[in-house]
């Protein structure tokens, strides 16, 4: 059985070990073994590689199994701190070190131009063969490969759609002649080297479409409808400054077999003369910019219908008057000698 004690403060013991240590006495860490026989006597002193003391220490008895005789066995911990913590820390760095790193970016160009995917191996080891694949739910699916003996081999499927570009082993670039909404997703390239096996980095593509923006108004009978529509990839997001009060918006969203979604929101103004004259914005986010659309309502375009039957009420008045008093004067001189 083993006894853990620690050591009384106080008598000029250092924070890291159990060993008294005098001041003045030269600081060292070591593992020391005694035993019972008076004919030898053992004793092994490990320095630390490091200087920097961390607080802990422990005392540890054991028995041995000679009958009558008894080992001492005191570990000093700052041994075991300094040793313990910094193998530690020089264990992960040698492991972060070694381990060979795949390099990628993703990118995220427009649909239907062409676009780039990249991988760069940062190691030594000898690579063989460089393999492109399509991530997909099931599994990945080949699409093109490049080494020495061979060359570019483009799958079937993806001939004059994509290739090589990057003719290396440790860095390769796949690029797409003109992206299409199949190409979007993300792609695995494969490393395949001597005695390490597969090394592998993902890139991702994204197609967006730039948003086309209408904007326009028209005026009713009782209200002013003030229209904003985008159009994009991905779905732009709406949104207006306009002065004033009594507005109703409403926004409807429909997705297009080309990818893009249009949006359109309605700016309902229940008192459309508070806006002749005004500017009213239209704001489009998207992809994390915002882009402003304006147009000054114009009050050339509004009127009432009440006020538009009166005028063409009294036109038509007008218009009869005319032929009434046409009438009577023909009719009167028609009477004359």
């Amino acid at each position: 059985m083993g006894v853990l004690t620690r050591p009384q403060e106080g008598r000029g013991v250092r924070r890291c070990g159990l060993q008294e240590e005098r001041e003045g006495a030269e600081p060292q860490s070591s593992l020391l073994v005694t035993g019972s026989s008076r004919n030898h006597s053992l004793e092994l002193k490990v320095r630390s590689l490091v200087r920097r003391e961390i607080p802990c220490a422990f005392h540890v008895k054991l028995a041995t199994p000679q009958p009558g005789a008894r080992m001492e066995k005191r570990v000093f911990g700052r041994f075991f701190c300094h040793l313990s913590t910094y193998r530690l820390i020089w264990f992960l760095a040698a492991v972060t070190l070694c381990r060979a790193q795949v390099v990628t970016q993703d990118e995220r160009e427009l649909l239907n131009t062409p676009a780039s995917l990249r991988c760069s191996l940062e190691t030594s080891h000898e690579v063989l063969i460089v393999t492109w694949q399509k991530i997909k739910a099931v599994s990945p699916e080949n699409m093109a490969t490049f080494s020495k003996n061979h060359g570019v081999v483009v799958q079937t499927a993806y001939k004059d759609k994509i290739n090589i570009t990057e003719l290396g082993l440790q860095s390769s670039t796949i690029t797409f002649w003109n992206t299409t909404l199949d190409d979007e997703g993300c792609y695995k390239c494969l490393f395949n080297t001597f005695g390490s096996g597969k090394i592998s980095g993902i890139a991702c593509l994204t197609l967006f479409v730039q948003p086309t923006v209408v904007l326009n108004y028209k005026f009713f009978e009782d209200h002013l409808n003030i229209t904003c529509s985008a159009n994009a990839r991905p779905a732009p997001v709406i949104s207006w400054k306009v002065s004033g009060s009594g507005m109703d918006n409403s926004t409807e969203i429909f997705s297009h077999p080309n990818g893009t979604t249009s949006v359109t929101s309605v700016l309902q103004v229940k008192d459309p003369k508070s806006q002749v004259g005004k500017e009213v914005i239209c704001q489009v986010l998207h992809l994390g910019t915002v882009t402003s659309f304006r147009q000054t309502v114009n009050k050339g375009f509004w009127f009432s219908v009440p006020l538009l039957l009166s005028i063409v009420s009294l036109i038509i008045l007008l218009i009869l008057i005319s032929i009434l008093l046409y009438w009577k004067r023909r009719r009167t001189q028609d009477r004359e000698p």
